[in-house]
């Protein structure tokens, strides 16, 4: 296991780079990307932003993180949130762009009274990928808790309840822990295996839960490998929770390498900003050290923003 201080940055610049890599090429369509694959950052083109901007992906996470490091407080998170969308805090550039529908409801009910723990939707078509985008700061917050980490109730209830602050339908919930769990176990160590293993894990702990054993029929595929041989036209890559963790692992398990895993998850196309981020930060834990491409690395805008916050986590007790 490599220090927590290197894997959180890592994995948070990873979140920025993959983020960054899909931004331009935000809901372009498969076909698009099999005749322009993309393999380099650039900019001006779905959004008006210079090569390397990232998105909301690498907003929330930053936010999170910078909030977490205060200890664990549901309303400043949600004001942190706040600030991102109305005054562009957390951003390279001061403005907020690329918003969910869900988690833009979810920061308009908490500016309206709401408690945060209820802002986050409920409804069927409130699974979007929205929570998963930023799951970085509560996996790392877990691993740093006292005592061995088991993925329990304990553990379950704070993924759970992280991302209710704008997604808090029980299909998104599990979402959050198959997700959480797998960063949470390849932090620990790192190799296919143990990611496999971790979903697994969590899908086991969901079957025996009442509330969420009806959501597993969008998710058991996940723990079988008959699931990652399909060719890559039966991946639907769209910012629905079930359809984001297919395409991460899939891309993941059909990888060896960071740069390859990430280039092929953006060029799955469609929310290519949001599966190109989670599977980087993926990929930067399994395939840890990582030497991010220098081509990528050297355009990413807002990297002291991203050293600052890791920072400031790292020197707080929290992590």
């Amino acid at each position: 296991m490599y220090s927590t201080r290197y894997l959180l940055f890592q994995s948070v610049t990873a979140v920025a780079i993959g983020d960054a890599l899909g931004v331009p090429y935000q809901f372009k369509s498969r076909d698009f990307f099999l005749k322009h694959p993309i393999s380099k950052m650039e900019g001006y083109k779905t959004f008006n932003v210079p090569a390397g901007t990232w998105s909301d992906d690498t907003s929330l996470t930053i936010a999170a993180l910078t909030s977490l490091s205060l200890g664990l407080n549901y309303y400043d998170m949600m004001a942190r949130f706040s600030q991102w969308y109305y005054f562009g805090d957390y951003t390279p550039y001061g403005k907020s762009f690329d918003i969910g529908r869900t988690t833009q409801q979810a920061i308009e009910r908490f500016a309206s009274g709401v408690a945060p723990l209820q802002c986050g939707g409920s409804d069927e078509f409130d699974n979007g990928n929205g929570a998963l985008m930023r799951i970085v700061p509560i996996a790392f917050y877990i691993v740093s808790l006292p005592g061995s980490y088991k993925f329990n109730d304990q553990a379950a209830k704070l993924i759970h309840d992280y991302s209710s602050l704008t997604h808090r339908h029980p299909r998104s919930l599990v979402a959050a822990g198959i997700l959480a769990n797998a960063a949470i176990r390849l932090i620990q160590n790192s190799n296919q295996y143990t990611m496999l293993a971790a979903i697994r894990e969590a899908l086991k702990y969901y079957k025996a839960q009442p509330q969420f054993k009806d959501q597993l029929i969008y998710f058991k595929h996940l723990g079988e490998l008959s699931f990652y041989k399909q060719p890559e036209e039966a991946i639907e890559s769209s910012g629905y929770v079930v359809d984001t963790l297919d395409s991460v692992f899939w891309c993941l398990m059909n990888s060896e390498q960071f740069y390859a895993a990430v280039k092929k998850a953006v060029n799955l196309g469609n929310d290519a900003d949001t599966i190109g981020s989670i599977t980087a930060m993926l990929a930067s834990l399994l395939y840890a050290p990582v030497s991010f491409p220098k081509e990528w690395l050297d355009v990413l805008k807002g990297r002291n923003q991203i050293k600052s916050s890791v920072s400031h986590a790292l020197l707080s007790p929290e992590f």
